[in-house]
């Protein structure tokens, strides 16, 4: 027997069969439909990254414009990840002169401390300060939105978070999630390791709220790719949207990026696997399958997964 206890249950997925059977969908079946898709749930490529965000910006504009044109609100759930797309809309949003005063924005997490403090804003791991960096300082002064419009879940409003949304939504939901899938699985900071905490009772886990959650170690180690991979850096914790949020929108768009370049992407075998996998807590992200959305997904991550690339040497 080898050395040392098995550590391996700390992977939140591991059927051999399911995992197999993934592995080998190709790029050119990753769009299929499996028979327990949503009949509104469909899965695309797009091969350029410079295309696929500008497709996000546009995704983001055009809802904003409909909503306008409607007479109605734009309640819609963001995502710091991916980020491409922010500085384009604001673009969009300069050049097009987009009234923004009937868009309330709440994004899906940020990083805190187990003993609840949220991380602060300034620091370069903020959600917040990042968001701001990227999307909200580059639109201009008299169309970006006011501080009321924007939103993080925190300390002080995450009992509240979901209430917050219904509200703005006049108890619709939010009429879209943007989002992407983590390494573990997740959506948002909702890693898969949280599945324990209700009792195996899926209709309940369908139900959670947004909470102060630990984050899983894949998600910290996926993280830590932003600093060298110093996963010390990490702040351990986060405030998050839960299920509950993201089931109760009106649409749900994922979209995948992760390209590390040199044929190298972390996302390829995680991506296959909420969308072609059993729906399960286990991979957060399965549930897409299960509602109107669409995952889009980079040609570079759609790339077959085959066998290893290169040699570490």
């Amino acid at each position: 027997m080898p050395f040392g206890k098995d550590l391996l249950d700390v992977l939140p997925f591991r059927d051999d069969e399911v995992c197999t059977y993934v592995r080998g969908i190709t790029e050119a079946e990753i769009t299929r439909r499996e028979p327990h898709h949503h009949p509104d749930f469909t899965i695309q490529v797009i091969e350029e990254a410079g295309d696929l965000y500008a497709a996000l910006a546009e995704d983001i504009h055009s809802r904003i414009l409909t909503a306008s044109a409607e007479g109605r609100p734009f309640v819609a759930i963001l995502p710091v990840g991916p980020t491409g797309q922010y500085p384009l809309l604001a673009a969009k949003i300069n050049a097009a002169r987009t009234d923004l005063s009937h868009v309330q924005l709440f994004f899906m997490d940020e990083y805190a401390y187990a003993d609840g403090a949220s991380i602060d804003k300034r620091s370069p791991w903020s959600f917040a300060a990042i968001a701001d960096d990227r999307f909200f300082s580059q639109i201009e002064g008299s169309l970006r939105p006011t501080a009321g419009q924007i939103h993080f879940p925190g300390p002080d409003n995450i009992d509240s978070y979901d209430d917050m949304v219904m509200e703005a939504s006049a108890g619709r939901g939010a009429e879209v999630v943007y989002g992407g899938i983590g390494w573990s699985g997740h959506f948002a900071f909702w890693d898969p390791h949280l599945w324990a905490e209700f009792g195996g009772d899926e209709a309940i886990w369908r139900q959670a709220r947004s909470a102060h959650v630990r984050l899983h170690p894949l998600t910290v180690l996926h993280n830590s790719l932003r600093a060298g991979g110093d996963w010390s850096a990490v702040p351990p914790c986060a405030y998050t949207i839960g299920p509950h949020l993201l089931l109760t929108a009106g649409y749900r768009s994922f979209w995948c990026d992760a390209d590390l370049g040199d044929g190298i992407s972390w996302q390829r075998f995680v991506a296959r696997l909420a969308a072609h996998g059993p729906v399960t807590p286990r991979v957060p992200a399965s549930y897409l399958q299960t509602a109107a959305g669409k995952l889009t997904i980079l040609g570079a991550v759609a790339e077959d997964i085959a066998a290893p690339r290169v040699s570490w040497q």
